[in-house]
């Protein structure tokens, strides 16, 4: 088994778009750390006092990572479906001998390498947006707040469990284009609730996966508690990984 993770992390280095894509996660969520709280500072200089006195600094520095998302679960589909483009996973396949431990092993990779990038992406989106709110003169928080001990330390499991979520879609649709639209339109579907009936738009607002871990980790009217929140999600993708393994041990690769 720990020669398989090996070879997964020689394979991850070796592919120049992984680690790129892993760099990409992190320099994009900084980047809209400081955006999103520029943004927030001229909405707040601009807002009635009743406004300023509800301004939630950690949310209006925060809204990235729902775009960052998509790059982690891109990150997670990779792994699994470059192999099939470049056509060597029949030789990784004979190379594992059992399809399961394979299985496993990507998911080792991908449940490291999301969590690293996670952190890394979540940790600097946090600190940029509240130093750039700082220096704007306008309201922030730092790590004596609750709220911002719950995004830190869970925000990087939120994403994590997205990779491993593109990670089923890679094995699953054995195609990368296939498991990155899939998993675009699916992450980005929650944005469409405000204008769709009212019981569709409140399953997808509340109970949605990814909606439903992001909201817990910022709490709003509507949201669930974090450990309903955050176990809709890991729920949602160990049925999404058990899936996938079903249909990697089944069917010819």
């Amino acid at each position: 088994m720990r020669g398989l993770v090996r070879a997964e992390w020689t394979k991850f280095r070796s592919v120049p778009v992984m680690p790129v894509l892993a760099g990409a996660v992190i320099a994009v969520s900084v980047l809209l750390g400081w955006l999103f709280a520029q943004a927030s500072a001229a909405e707040y200089a601009r807002a009635t006092a009743a406004d300023q006195a509800v301004f939630d600094p950690l949310q209006g520095g925060s809204r990235g990572v729902f775009i960052v998302q998509l790059l982690i679960a891109a990150l997670g589909a990779l792994v699994a479906s470059t192999e099939y483009g470049s056509g060597t996973i029949r030789a990784t396949v004979a190379a594992a001998g059992r399809r399961t431990r394979l299985v496993v092993a990507k998911a080792a990779l991908v449940a490291v390498a999301g969590l690293t990038a996670g952190a890394a992406a979540v940790w600097g989106m946090f600190l940029v947006s509240q130093i750039t709110l700082a220096m704007h003169g306008v309201p922030r928080v730092w790590l004596d707040d609750p709220g911002a001990v719950r995004l830190l330390l869970f925000g990087p499991v939120v994403l994590e469990l997205v990779a491993l979520f593109g990670l089923s879609l890679g094995i699953l649709l054995r195609s990368t284009a296939a498991a990155v639209n899939t998993a675009t339109a699916f992450l980005l579907l929650p944005m469409f609730a405000p204008i769709m009936p009212d019981f569709l738009g409140l399953t997808l607002s509340t109970w949605w996966p990814n909606t439903a871990a992001f909201r817990s980790l910022m709490p709003s009217e509507g949201s669930l508690p974090i450990w309903m929140g955050m176990g809709v999600l890991s729920a949602f993708v160990a049925v999404m990984m058990v899936w996938a393994r079903t249909r990697f041990r089944t069917r010819d690769v």
